[in-house]
């Protein structure tokens, strides 16, 4: 019986080695460092948010700092996530459509339900020990996110869940569009192109028409005109699904013309080097430019360029970062080029999964558990510590806390559920 107990407690720390080292044979590894990449950029960003307001003279120079504005420039890590996300989920629904010309409905949303809702809803308990307070008494509006409709609810609980809740909206719709709407178009390009525009429009009217933006912005943080620029303007799902739609289209071409993008990056190669130095370029500018609207900033380019096109620039800076993204990652999977080689090396990574499986659950923690931390630390550091040590050490605290309490969310809900999900949808 020893020897058995013995062999039991060896065998535990290969099944965790296997379940966060040990990449499954079907992920798009480049896909992992991106999606690894989003989440370390979005805790970063967050990072330095929530500390600004405390210590303003020092992080307010972050976004003056041109090699370190990036971190101001976390919010486009979601547009990352939306980026992948639909090019997984979109890759999933056209190669069932494609083999059925139908789609099974109730098995794709168990599947979602039981893949996210499980570590969401043990999320929302947990939050009302780590925000209390004004956190938790939002809790009256915990239906919103129950229903995934709370980014459109004014100050709802669990606000950073925003993004969450665009991307379940959108999966409702999408299979829809698919079997309903998509076989209507004998040129898919055209219901494509229509669906891009929308949000572009959409938001050209918002930021005109209905706020008059000036950009930049430069909202003092968490006051209350920021308070309306994000729940009003920022988060809205019919303004930003424009990255989780540049997914979808990547993963039509992949499910549906491969051969087209296999033909096109190995002979058309200096025009698809061209779009990827261009993309890498977009990619590298748009993460470079502050726009105000995470922290006043002094100097800008905008203040020099002519009003239109800034306007422009608001209006479509999110739509050509994603399909910047979108076209990166389509380049890693397909093509051979010597300029997109390091990059897909770099994102290929085996350092980047384990983030990357992770990456749901320490989404959803951080940001309550830096709302509890950093006010606790600071206080009892106040007076030993001076700022810059003071904003490395909740950084660093909150990253560790982070990774150790998703990974336990991920071993104890996430993967049981996964398995179960796996067992009620195996049968065709």
């Amino acid at each position: 019986m020893r020897l058995e107990k013995n062999n039991q407690n060896q065998t535990q720390p290969m099944d965790l080695k296997k379940m966060f080292l040990e990449r499954p044979a079907h992920n798009f590894k480049a896909i992992d460092g991106i999606r690894a990449i989003a989440v370390l950029w979005v805790i970063i960003f967050h990072v330095w948010i929530f500390q600004h307001n405390t210590y303003p003279d020092l992080l307010g120079k972050v976004a003056q700092n041109p090699f370190l504005v990036w971190i101001t420039k976390g919010d486009l890590g979601v547009d990352l996530f939306f980026v992948i996300s639909g090019f997984l989920i979109g890759t999933i629904l056209f190669k069932e459509y494609k083999r059925a010309q139908t789609l099974n409905f109730k098995s794709f949303y168990l599947r979602r339900f039981l893949r996210l809702f499980p570590v969401y809803f043990f999320s929302m308990i947990i939050a009302l020990f780590f925000l209390h307070g004004a956190g938790a008494e939002k809790w009256v509006t915990a239906w919103s996110n129950l229903l995934y409709v709370n980014n459109y609810v004014f100050k709802s609980y669990m606000g950073w869940t925003w993004s969450l809740a665009i991307e379940e909206q959108f999966y409702i719709v999408i299979p829809f569009l698919i079997v309903f709407l998509f076989p209507k178009f004998r040129k898919k390009w055209i219901l494509f192109s229509v669906l891009a525009i929308i949000p572009v429009v959409l938001t050209y009217y918002y930021s005109v028409h209905i706020f008059n933006f000036e950009i930049p912005y430069n909202r003092e943080i968490f006051g209350e005109e920021w308070q309306e620029w994000f729940w009003g303007y920022y988060m809205l799902t019919h303004l930003r699904y424009g990255g989780l739609l540049s997914g979808v289209i990547a993963a039509y071409i992949h499910v549906n013309h491969s051969e087209k993008a296999v033909h096109f990056f190995e002979h058309k190669t200096k025009l698809s080097n061209f779009l990827i130095v261009l993309s890498l370029a977009s990619f590298a500018i748009i993460t470079s430019l502050s726009l105000g609207q995470a922290a006043p900033v002094e100097e800008s380019i905008f203040y020099e360029l002519p009003k239109k096109f800034v306007v422009c620039y608001e209006v479509i800076h999110r739509e050509l970062f994603s399909y910047a993204v979108v076209f990166i990652m389509m380049a890693c999977l397909y093509s051979k080029s010597r300029i997109i080689k390091p990059v897909n090396t770099f994102l290929s990574a085996k350092i980047f999964y384990p983030i990357a499986k992770i990456s749901y659950s320490i989404y959803l923690f951080h940001v309550m558990f830096m709302e509890w931390l950093f006010p606790m630390i600071s206080e009892y550091a106040e007076g030993s510590l001076t700022s810059l040590q003071i904003v490395f050490v909740n950084g660093i605290i909150s990253l560790v806390g982070s990774v150790v309490v998703a990974a336990l969310m991920v071993i104890f809900i996430e993967d049981p559920f996964n398995t179960l999900k796996n067992t009620l949808t195996s049968k065709k």
